[in-house]
This record gives structure tokens, sequence and C-alpha cells, in this order.
């Protein structure tokens, strides 16, 4: 064998040789949970007189914010109304919404309703203030963490 062969099975060795387990224990890290922002569509028909409400957990603390999105009328479903309607945040109270700092609303692509909430499980009602004179369909959207 010549001295270069011997070289590169030497060199062959002794880097196998360094290539080992360790005798340390590995470090473990735990995995982060990140929660971000969570939407969530509530529609539904609203009577004349008449309430509805939408159940959402809050994972962390952080804003919610609620938009009511659209009004239209249930005869015909496409054509919007500017139709004022209640709006507020609350805490599911049987098959009801224990509300909170009531608000009117029309549809908009703003949020009118903006606040911080901690981990638990709340709720919106929209309802109508007494300026309803037939069905209307209505759309909420409802952001949060």
């Amino acid at each position: 064998m010549t001295a270069l062969k011997r070289l590169a099975i030497a060199s062959l060795l002794l880097a196998c040789s360094a290539c080992g387990g360790s005798n340390s224990p590995a470090a473990t890290t735990e995995p982060s949970v990140i929660v971000g922002p969570q939407t969530a569509l509530f529609e539904g028909t609203l009577d004349p007189g008449g309430a509805a409400f939408y159940s959402y957990t809050v994972q962390q603390t952080g804003n919610t914010s609620v938009m009511l999105a659209s009004v239209s009328t249930s005869t015909a479903p496409s054509a919007t109304s500017t139709v004022a309607l209640g709006m507020a945040f609350g805490t599911p109270l049987g098959t009801d919404c224990s509300i909170t700092n009531p608000l009117t609303a029309s549809a908009a692509l703003t949020s009118p309703m903006v606040t911080s909430q901690a981990p638990g499980i709340y709720c919106v009602r929209v309802y109508d203030i007494g300026n309803l004179r037939s069905k209307v369909n209505f759309a909420v959207r409802i952001v949060h963490t």
C-alpha cells in the first residue's frame, strides 16, 4: 500500500472515531403555542322585537372587535338595509347573553365595539331596538384571540 493510501485510511478512521454519541443529556425545548387572532362570522335572521346571540371562547388576553358587517331584508337578501340594530358584548346565561355596554350600530366595515378580554367564554348579542318592521338577515364579524 502506498503512503498516500495509508494516510487516507488513517484520516478516515480518525474522523469516524470522532463521530460518536454524547454522554451529556440532550436539552429539550417545550414548543411554544402562539395563538393568533381568530375570526368568527355570526349570521342569522332577526324578527321585529327579537334578539340573537353567538358565544365564542377567548384563548389569551387581547382585544376583541365586533362589526355589524351587513343587514338585508329577508324578502330580498341581496338588498342591503340601513336599519340600526343593537349590539353588545356579554357572557352566556342559559339560552341568552347577559350584556354590558350596549350600543346602536348600522352595517359598516368598521368595528364600533372593541374591548380587551381575558381568557374565557363570551357572547355577542344582536337585537332589535324597536325599529324593525319586518325580518332582516344580519352578519356580524367577531375577531378575538
